[in-house]
């Protein structure tokens, strides 16, 4: 027997509208929250910046699956858009899963430092950048991206153009930047070796993304006795490079500096409100 129309119409209104007060009360909850989410995609780097319905990413994984199911944890299904998405440096370890955002996502910007490296995932990520982005970007020392809460991203590194790519390791070209939201700071330093001779003018933080997934050639005391952080964020997975390295742990340690890794705890997310005017680990 056939449901009289009515009733299949009156559960339609019901779905209709318990989706749009669902809605409703998303928009404002995020209208007064700042999300700062370092994403758990294995050994690699991922981190979601959210002011609202605003989103910047900044690098991808290695793995467009992952980074996209780590998303879509975060950016509700019928938000299609991401503003800017910015890829570090072309090691397939951050941009691997970009591919798979660009496809799957309408991205306003891809912001680069302009480095491009001799590989299938770094040429299937340029050639994407530029079929699929509206804008491609390089990014120049003090490039800024302001938010609509007027926090703001500015970029540190590098400090001039890159030579040809033949000259520079990409480690040492990646991207930093910082982030100011609200009365904390974060410092997102990509693989970037030996910062305390890249970053000579570095200003003290709240919470440092380790660089390189921990390794020996980054994280040295000096550099840790230079920028302060209260918190440490390592990105990382199972990997055969010794990461983190047991002395960037001890430098840690020994300062007294909060340890969070992606592969202890998975995504760290840092939630930034209005009322504390402060960022704290959820």
């Amino acid at each position: 027997m056939q449901k009289p129309l009515w009733l299949v119409v009156e559960l339609i209104l019901l779905v209709l509208i318990f989706f749009g007060g669902s809605l409703y009360f998303w928009k404002q909850n995020k209208q007064d929250s700042f999300e700062v989410v370092f994403l758990n995609v294995g050994q690699g780097d991922a981190i979601l910046i959210q002011d609202g319905e605003l989103q910047v990413l900044i690098d991808g994984g290695r793995d467009g699956k992952v980074l996209l199911d780590r998303l879509g944890r975060y950016v509700p299904f019928w938000d299609r858009v991401l503003e800017v998405v910015v890829a570090t440096h072309p090691d397939s370890d951050h941009i691997g899963g970009l591919p798979a955002v660009l496809k799957n996502y309408q991205v306003e910007m891809v912001m680069t430092n302009g480095h491009t490296s001799d590989t299938e995932t770094s040429r299937l990520f340029e050639k994407l950048a530029i079929e699929k982005a509206g804008q491609r970007k390089e990014i120049a020392l003090g490039t800024e991206i302001l938010f609509p809460s007027e926090a703001k991203l500015n970029f540190l590194y590098p400090l001039l153009p890159l030579p040809n790519k033949s000259v520079v390791e990409t480690n040492e070209g990646s991207l930093v930047a910082r982030l100011d939201v609200m009365d904390t700071s974060f410092l997102f330093t990509g693989d970037l070796p030996r910062e305390e001779f890249a970053l000579m003018s570095i200003e003290p933080v709240d919470v440092l993304k380790v660089a390189h997934h921990g390794s020996k050639y980054s994280s040295s005391g000096v550099f840790l006795d230079k920028v302060k952080p209260r918190d440490a964020v390592i990105s990382v997975g199972q990997n055969s490079y010794g990461h983190p390295a047991g002395e960037v742990l001890k430098n840690l340690e020994e300062r007294k500096i909060q340890i969070y890794r992606t592969d202890e705890e998975g995504d760290i997310v840092y939630r930034c409100e209005k009322a504390t005017r402060q960022c704290v680990k959820k």
